[in-house]
């Protein structure tokens, strides 16, 4: 099991490992917090009940694994059951911001920059591939303690989560087609970039004016990325800045996960980047 080094910036400002969990340790609290307030029954990480008290009196690692146990118990439908009001609030929220968007127009841009050693391109490619595949429905929690749904299908991704750290949770649809728009033109020295322009309200459809691409650059034994979000110009602040602490946590949480169970399959996407690369040069 190999351990990668990641270093994070957000604005200029360089965050340890030590910080992000730091914000994702706050971030577990708040759900905890939340989900007790909203009457879940919260659990320990051997599946015994515990009050809000003894959830937030737990260390970090005790603590994250817990809030994966206690979002197994709940259930996909629990979950959604539990937070109805919220993502009806949330929907409210976003329908405000869809009615007064012209798409793509000066959008807020939410940028984290990553580099890491010990985790390919073609790792976490390949990482990324087999979670979409094999239904495993835990890992998003590991990844991110504010994610509360995620499935893979339909062409794409239903995913609830708290975008931004802001308010409530969104339940959303993320369409993977081919050829989205991008936000802004690749860098020159990008490898593989990754673009999204098309996600609506699972509730409703509503079309949801965000934008995103992440740029990742190949080095020798690692990678650079730089993970890119665009909000509309008449989103709150708070959820822009918000994201890119989610961004953090949830990235370097995903390589480290990337590292720890590197497929059979990276050897090939590695090739396949490593070649990508070298046209890229010509």
């Amino acid at each position: 099991m190999s351990t990668p080094s990641i270093t994070v910036t957000i604005d200029g400002r360089t965050l340890t490992q030590d910080d992000i969990h730091a914000i994702e340790f706050e971030r577990i609290k708040h759900v905890f917090r939340d989900m007790s307030a909203l009457g879940a029954q919260l659990h320990d990480a051997t599946g015994a009940d515990m009050t809000l008290k003894q959830a937030l009196a737990l260390p970090f690692a005790k603590a994250k694994e817990a809030l994966v146990v206690t979002k197994v118990r709940l259930g996909r439908e629990g979950i959604l059951n539990l937070y109805k009001d919220r993502l009806a609030q949330s929907d409210e929220m976003w329908h405000r911001i869809a009615a007064e968007t012209v798409k793509g127009r000066n959008m807020q841009p939410a940028y984290v920059e990553v580099n890491v050693d010990g985790v390919t391109i073609g790792d976490f490619i390949a990482y990324n591939r087999a979670l979409n595949k094999n239904g495993d429905t835990t890992a998003p929690f590991y990844i991110h303690p504010e994610h509360f749904v995620f499935e893979a299908k339909d062409g794409g991704q239903y995913v609830m989560e708290t975008v931004g750290e802001y308010q409530e949770p969104t339940f959303q649809f993320l369409y993977l087609g081919p050829n989205p728009t991008k936000p802004v033109e690749e860098d020159a020295d990008t490898t593989i970039a990754i673009a999204g322009d098309t996600a609506w309200l699972v509730s409703d459809h509503t079309y949801l004016p965000i934008m995103g691409i992440h740029q990742f650059k190949a080095k020798k034994g690692g990678m650079r990325a730089k993970l890119g979000i665009f909000f509309p110009e008449n989103a709150p602040i708070e959820v822009v800045n918000g994201h890119k602490e989610h961004l953090a946590v949830e990235f370097s949480n995903a390589l480290t996960y990337a590292a720890r169970k590197k497929s059979i399959m990276s050897p090939v996407f590695n090739a396949v980047v490593i070649l990508r690369k070298a046209l890229t040069r010509k």
